[in-house]
């Protein structure tokens, strides 16, 4: 126990540092690209944040324990709104303009309930998990063709180069992906011995894990008051979470979709989601007040997972 919890704590302080090199990289390359730091958030920060939930959920996958899978991505659909970006809005409020996230916004709800409607007969086949595949190469499109800063808007120079930022991406998601798995393996350690259902990992410790990366980035990218980051982030890392992480598995091997993710967790996740589009058409943004009512609506379903064992 005294060792994982060294571990626990190493994996936090590699998250740190790998989520200041992302965000430092991520917006100093839009910059000098002249592309609108949005799209950076869309798809280098969160899809290099997602990699955890690929990772584990295909390693819980080969491994028969299926559970883990689907509880980790839907958690972390779950923590990525109800959690990180509820975090942010705490820390400094999220501020953005409707139309620029709307799209996006759209896009996520779309997913999230086609999502659903694949789970709905208690497995993910090959047949869905390529009709998300296909989603994954129509959404690298459409953000291949994002508008870039327009030439006659003056900008300030970043310093330094193209190499140095990628340089600091990379540098910044192996760090993620060290301190995401040191995080993981202890946190599992410990429930294991504590006798914690696989589902509930699933959807608390490991989802938690999993996000801590979008955690971390979203923390520092609030504090660094990009915006713009933070909501990039989030909204991608929920599209890849389900149509590449649970788009490219069950190409691998069908996965079976426990009835209380299904009746619980699945619900959840898409409330939460459709939540975020009166909050960002309204109130241009997530504010404090709405931050705190995120952080305690998951509070409540992190209790409500343990005193029920996920049932």
């Amino acid at each position: 126990m005294i060792l994982a919890s060294l571990f626990l704590m190493c994996g936090i302080g590699l998250l740190y540092l790998g989520a200041e090199g992302l965000v430092w990289g991520g917006s100093r390359l839009a910059k000098r690209l002249r592309v609108a730091t949005m799209v950076i958030g869309l798809s280098v920060v969160a899809f290099g944040t997602s990699l955890p939930e690929f990772t584990v959920s295909l390693y819980a996958v080969i491994t028969n324990a299926q559970d883990i899978a689907i509880g980790n991505v839907v958690g972390s659909n779950i923590a990525n709104v109800a959690l990180i970006l509820a975090s942010s809005a705490v820390i400094f409020p999220v501020v953005c303009r409707y139309m620029t996230v709307r799209d996006d916004l759209l896009i996520v709800i779309g997913i999230t309930m086609a999502f659903l409607g694949f789970s709905f007969d208690g497995e993910l086949s090959r047949i869905d998990g390529a009709l998300m595949t296909a989603g994954i190469l129509l959404y690298i499109l459409r953000l291949a063709r994002s508008p870039t800063i327009a030439p006659d808007v003056p900008i300030l120079d970043p310093g330094g180069s193209v190499v140095q930022f990628l340089a600091a991406i990379l540098v910044g998601l192996i760090a993620l992906a060290v301190g995401t798995h040191l995080f993981i393996t202890s946190a599992v350690t410990i429930a294991d011995y504590l006798g914690i259902p696989e589902l509930v990992i699933g959807a608390t410790i490991v989802a938690v894990g999993t996000s801590l990366p979008e955690l971390a980035t979203s923390i520092v990218a609030a504090v660094r008051k990009q915006s713009e980051i933070v909501l990039g982030n989030i909204l991608g890392s929920n599209v890849f979470n389900l149509i590449a992480v649970l788009g490219i598995i069950p190409l691998i091997r069908p996965i079976h979709v426990p009835v209380q993710s299904r009746l619980i967790q699945m619900p959840i996740m898409l409330g939460l989601t459709l939540a975020l589009l009166p909050m960002l058409k309204f109130h241009q943004g997530v504010k404090r007040g709405m931050g705190y009512l995120l952080l305690a609506i998951y509070a409540g379903f992190t209790a409500y997972m343990y005193l029920s064992g996920g049932s």
